[in-house]
């Protein structure tokens, strides 16, 4: 049984993918006590990603799986790596990023001590200078999430787990993340399960993959903000009636979005919190409507 899963899900990344594969065996081949399996869950690709995958795997040391996931979206491809997971720890990072020399070090040093089933994310720096300071978290100072909203408190691309936190989730919600109609939020509502089911939430600085978005054009980060409020008004639709720290984030929200009604300001990033609000509504929408087919 090796020590690590690292699951890496892709899509039509041919051309960048190998960058990412890259590090993960520069990082193995680094900490070689560090025993890890790698899982690639290739999601559809339909560009040369098999054929960049197939010649990867014939040249690398690292113990590496290829999985075809026939359904279509980021919380299927991940539910699928998942299952053929074995490793003690469960890892993910994304086919847009590149671990730390030392990232497999740390994962193992992180979950050395837990006593108990523990989830938790980890630094993610820009891997590009040029790329707008988005999708990013730089904090230096470890954090625990005590509840409330958990956007933005772990990032997917940064994502790990114990067996024993995973056995107490369960899977991703595949009516959330890329490729579905609500496309993001399966991670948060991750994170959010694992806190309710009694997991440690953690935030270790130590633990860091860059994150090479490529979105320079703040027209580009407005279009994915869009995203993120559909996948909020999912968030609150599927939990916020059961915590009041979530409706308390509603409430604020809405406060905001009526202070600059009136004249107020924007959010932090520029933002109208108008705008947030009716994607919000509107992923709430879009949430119930998928829910009509069952959990």
């Amino acid at each position: 049984m090796p020590q690590i899963s690292l699951i890496v899900c892709t899509r039509n990344r041919a051309e960048s993918l190998p960058v990412c594969l890259n590090s993960i065996e520069q990082a193995a081949v680094a900490n070689r006590a560090v025993e890890v399996e790698l899982l690639i869950v290739d999601n559809g690709s339909t560009d040369a990603t098999a054929a960049v995958l197939l010649a990867w795997q014939k040249s690398t040391s690292v113990r590496c799986r290829v999985l075809p996931a026939e359904q279509r979206g980021l919380s299927h491809a991940r539910n699928h790596g998942l299952e053929h997971a074995t490793g003690k720890i469960i890892a993910f990072t994304d086919d847009d990023c590149t671990v730390a020399p030392d990232y497999l070090t740390q994962v193992e040093r992180a979950y050395a001590a837990d006593a108990g089933p523990t989830l938790r994310g980890g630094r993610v720096e820009l891997g590009d200078p040029r790329d707008l300071p988005f999708t990013i978290k730089t904090d230096l100072a470890p954090q625990r999430f005590t509840g409330g909203h958990p956007g933005g408190f772990i990032h997917g691309c940064n994502l790990t787990m114990s067996r024993s936190a995973l056995e107490l989730v369960g899977r991703f919600d595949t009516r959330l993340g890329a490729g579905q109609p609500i496309g993001a939020a399966e991670d948060s509502d991750f994170v959010y399960r694992a806190h309710r089911s009694g997991v440690m939430v953690l935030y270790d600085p130590l633990i860091v993959v860059f994150h090479h978005h490529g979105r320079r054009d703040f027209a580009e980060v407005k279009l994915l903000q869009d995203v993120y409020n559909l996948g909020n008004g999912a968030l609150y639709a599927k939990h916020g009636l059961r915590d009041w720290k979530l409706l308390f984030r509603i409430c604020r929200d809405i406060r905001s979005g009526l202070w600059e009604y009136f004249g107020g300001p924007l959010a932090d990033n520029g933002l109208s919190h108008r705008k947030n609000l009716r994607g919000n509504l509107r992923g709430a929408m879009r949430f119930w409507l998928s829910s009509l087919g069952g959990d």
